[in-house]
């Protein structure tokens, strides 16, 4: 949102650039649909594309399916730059004001990513890391680490990776709590407190101690 207020100036309270910044968004989109096409649309139909490395010709609703320069998912590099471009592709809709969540564009940035790590670490489970991967992304903006666990693990069919998923978006709820990434994203009283140490409010060990003995 900064870069689009300072750079460009088509961000306003009176939101008199409505239609400009819409039409800057769209060629941003386009324009890294074009060349990475897993990146385009929603993302509920091309995450499993994305999370299975199945190549580009099995991409729905996208011609001609392999963009301009026939990308493939074929290494932890071209796994990172999908994930990279998804999440540049969500701040141009989200900046532009389009209408639609970016739940589901989160679980697809966090699978590829997944699919990233799997390829440094053979040895590890793909299931897990991108489950993992998508739970993190989409808490560090929710805010929502019960509920982002169960309906993702509950929507790929793998209820058994609940705790691995789980502890994964506690860690990312902690982590990014100091980090406010979009203005409409609200605060959690219930984490601040287990974060920060009030003094006032804290009860003390000698007045326990004497309720106690009491």
């Amino acid at each position: 949102g900064g870069v689009w207020r300072r750079a460009l100036g088509l961000l306003d309270d009176e939101n008199a650039y409505a239609v400009p910044r819409v039409l800057v968004a769209a060629c941003g989109v386009v324009t890294i649909g074009m060349l990475v096409p897993q990146t385009m649309f929603w993302g509920e139909w091309e995450v499993g594309t994305i999370a299975t490395l199945s190549p580009a010709s099995d991409l729905p609703h996208v011609w001609p399916t392999t963009g301009l320069i026939g990308f493939e998912m074929t290494s932890w590099q071209s796994c990172l730059i999908v994930g990279c471009s998804k999440l540049v592709a969500i701040s141009f809709t989200v900046a532009g004001g389009y209408r639609g969540g970016y739940i589901f564009p989160f679980f697809s940035a966090g699978a590829a990513f997944g699919r990233a790590l799997c390829f440094v670490f053979p040895d590890l489970s793909p299931v897990l890391a991108t489950l993992c991967f998508a739970a993190g992304i989409n808490v560090a903006i929710t805010r929502t680490a019960l509920a982002t666990s169960l309906i993702l693990c509950f929507l790929a069919g793998e209820q058994f990776a609940v705790p691995a998923v789980l502890a994964a978006s506690i860690v990312s709820l902690f982590a990014t709590s100091y980090v406010p990434f979009i203005k409409s994203q609200l605060a959690r009283s219930d984490i601040d407190y287990s974060l920060y140490y009030h003094k006032n409010r804290e009860p003390k060990v000698q007045d326990s101690t004497r309720e106690l003995h009491a």
